[in-house]
């Protein structure tokens, strides 16, 4: 029985920890709204504002597995956190455009050093256990991100100014960091650098099949940091949304991918990780079709809706996959897959913002449909060759 809760107490850790990515990247997106109107900025401009949380995540990347080899996930968790917050309240200030640049830049470093060391410790738990964890695992970060949009969103149609909202969800999540994260592995307990490597030897070469996992997690988190980044934007100005309310449109994206991830492992044993990806990006396709195509504001919701509900599986399962992929250690399969997944984060909301500057948001949501039908289709071929069911 002790054992069992000690388990358990493991598990929430590791919710807990992406949990807390979720609720402070979702209270960046209403806030987007403000500070593209503080700062006077056009789509072009806020999208190149939203590059550098991007830049800040790819510099990261390359010492985020080093950082939790030698630091263990929890600790790593707990300093990036309590960074991650006091960049937020920095950017929630409005100060100026300079400042909010520099303060995404933390934003987004701590976003991978948190991402990184979850997933790790995710994957060993997965080994350990024999189970399909990760889907649970991610619908802690979707959690996080109902929570933060909700609450943030309600804080702001009670008639609280950012800096203010940031104050109520920086106190809450500190208390989920000290409190909910405390059984996230430390370094002992963590794989060695070599843990992974094939027989081969192939101690340096990353494995081609490693590499298109990555692409396919660039176009996912491109087409989830569009939502996230652009969502209450297009509610706004494409939709005609009162700048109050345009974060409740997010919301509805967030809970359908909490509600998916939450019962996505048993998803997975029961139907394979080749049907519940492939299919999911069909779904997730067709939700920004809807959304683009339909000019009604209850499509949008219910576009965001589709692409929640269809997207919330696929980087889970497409990371636990690339964990079994032999040649090449733990920390570094998820750290090269991160670079290319989170290349969409640096580059999806720029191309986002020059498509809507010389066409409109709605183009630019019709190609991200095209590029996650890409997706389900080399995921059907992917998966379906060296995916066990």
């Amino acid at each position: 029985m002790e054992n069992k809760k000690h388990s358990n107490h493991i598990l929430l850790s590791n919710r807990v920890a992406f949990m807390v990515i979720g609720c402070l990247e979702a209270a960046w997106s209403p806030i987007v709204p403000y500070v593209k109107n503080t700062f006077s900025l056009d789509e072009g401009s806020l999208g190149l504002l939203m590059l550098c949380s991007g830049l800040g995540s790819v510099a990261a990347l390359p010492v985020a597995g080093t950082l939790c080899s030698r630091y263990g996930a929890k600790n790593t968790v707990w300093a990036s956190g309590f960074l991650m917050i006091a960049a937020l309240f920095a950017i929630s200030s409005l100060y100026s455009v300079w400042l909010t640049a520099v303060m995404l830049m933390i934003f987004g470093a701590c976003t991978i050093f948190i991402d990184v060391s979850a997933n790790v410790n995710g994957i060993v738990l997965e080994h350990r256990l024999s189970h399909h964890l990760m889907s649970g695992f991610h619908g802690g970060y979707s959690l996080g991100t109902l929570i933060g949009a909700a609450l943030t969103s309600s804080l702001f149609s009670l008639g609280l100014v950012p800096w203010q909202a940031v104050v109520v969800m920086g106190i809450l999540v500190l208390l989920a960091i000290l409190y909910g994260s405390r059984g996230l592995l430390h370094r002992e307990n963590l794989p060695s650098s070599n843990a992974a490597v094939s027989e081969s030897g192939n101690k340096l070469g990353i494995p081609p099949l490693v590499i298109v996992v990555g692409l396919m997690c660039f176009v996912m988190y491109s087409a989830e940091g569009a939502v996230l980044g652009w969502g209450a934007v297009f509610a706004c100005e494409d939709r005609g949304v009162d700048i109050r309310f345009a974060g409740f449109f997010y919301v509805a994206f967030a809970i359908m991918m909490t509600v998916n991830r939450f019962w996505g492992d048993w998803l997975v044993d029961r139907f394979g990780q080749r049907t519940i990806v492939a299919g999911g990006a069909l779904l997730a396709a067709t939700g920004f079709a809807v959304t683009a195509l339909v000019p009604y504001a209850a499509a949008t919701i219910a576009g965001f809706a589709m692409v929640g509900f269809g997207a919330a599986n696929l980087v889970p399962q497409l990371v636990s996959f690339t964990g079994l992929i032999p040649g090449i250690a733990v920390q570094k399969a998820v750290s090269v897959i991160n670079a290319l997944g989170y290349s969409g984060i640096l580059v999806g909301p720029v191309i986002i913002g020059f498509i809507a500057q010389h066409f409109n948001l709605e183009t630019s949501f019709c190609c991200i449909s095209v590029a996650i039908l890409c997706v389900a289709i080399t995921a059907f071929v992917i998966l379906g060759k060296y995916s066990k069911k």
